[in-house]
């Protein structure tokens, strides 16, 4: 597995209070999408919860100038039409991941299994309220099947509130 040595272990949470204060910080440039040279390449432990969708449009955004500012190309948004929802701790989490990992999920994942992700952050949106993370999905490796997510209400769809 060339690469996947530097994704440590640690957690999506953890990205995201380090760099919340960041992101709200700047207040002049409603919204802004932010883009950090530091992709963070995260193993990160957390729970399948079964759910996906399209591609979410603030996320979709970021994936595109993210793509523009490291690899003068916006089409690598094309590998990633879908997020899922996953559960790390307490925080739940819409999580963009790679239309080819994605395709092993129907015959490896069932509700309620852990799994290891490697995950990169690619950027947020911040529109003066809520951020909208974009972290990436570059791989995984399935774990314990355990108990379902938590049924959470979630505000806003699109985005998390730093954990708390």
């Amino acid at each position: 597995m060339r690469g996947w040595e530097h994704y440590l272990p640690g957690t999506i949470a953890a990205v995201i209070q380090s760099n919340d204060s960041t992101i709200r910080a700047d207040h002049q440039h409603l919204p802004s999408v932010v883009i950090s040279g530091n992709k963070f390449p995260t193993l990160a432990r957390a729970t399948y919860c079964g759910s996906s969708r399209p591609l979410d449009e603030k996320r979709r955004q970021v994936l595109r100038t993210w793509g523009l500012s490291f690899y003068r190309d916006t089409s690598i948004v094309l590998d990633f039409r879908r997020e899922y929802l996953f559960q790390e701790g307490k925080l739940q989490i819409w999580l963009p991941v790679q239309d080819a990992v994605a395709s092993f999920f129907a015959g490896e994942l069932k509700p309620g299994h852990q799994v290891s992700l490697y995950v990169s952050w690619a950027g947020a949106l911040y529109a003066g309220k809520d951020i909208t993370w974009a972290f990436l999905v570059n791989a995984y490796q399935a774990g314990e099947a355990g108990p379902p997510c938590e049924v959470k209400v979630v505000k806003t769809e699109s985005s998390s509130s730093p954990p708390g």
